[in-house]
């Protein structure tokens, strides 16, 4: 098994886990609000319907397939190409450390400058990490 698997199954899982907090927070509120349904039908009015708290885990749900997808196709690639290596597993966990230190601040107190910091941090890591796989083909 490539070592690279392990790091992408590790944001797996921290996507797993937004989508949990997403599910709890939203039918929480939506329970305890007597919320019907139906007004939550497209994601206008689920913003609407639900505060900014609730819709923060449902928003960090849509960034893990943003940038991760890039991350998922470039693991798949190395392991297909056999280039994987130390620098590459030390960069995919550093991707995924600062991925999932993005979603828990989305998730917690949501301070947009720290999620900010982890993002432009791992999306550095993510393209340093395309430019190399990039330059080992030529």
């Amino acid at each position: 098994m490539n070592p690279l698997f392990l790091p992408a199954v590790n944001l797996i899982l921290v996507t797993i886990i937004v989508w949990t907090i997403m599910f709890v927070r939203r039918l929480s509120v939506a329970t305890a609000n007597n919320i019907d349904p139906q007004d939550m039908s497209t994601p206008e009015q689920v913003s609407s319907v639900l505060d900014a708290k609730t819709n923060a885990p449902a928003n960090c749900f849509k960034n893990l397939f943003e940038m991760p997808v890039i991350f998922y196709a470039l693991v798949a690639f190395i392991s297909i190409a056999g280039t994987s290596d130390g620098l590459y597993l030390n960069l995919a966990w550093s991707f995924v450390i600062l991925r999932a230190i993005q979603a828990l601040v989305h998730c917690t107190y949501n301070r947009v400058m720290h999620r900010f910091y982890a993002y432009i941090a791992s999306s550095l890591v993510l393209w340093v990490m395309v430019v190399r796989f990039f330059l080992n083909l030529i």
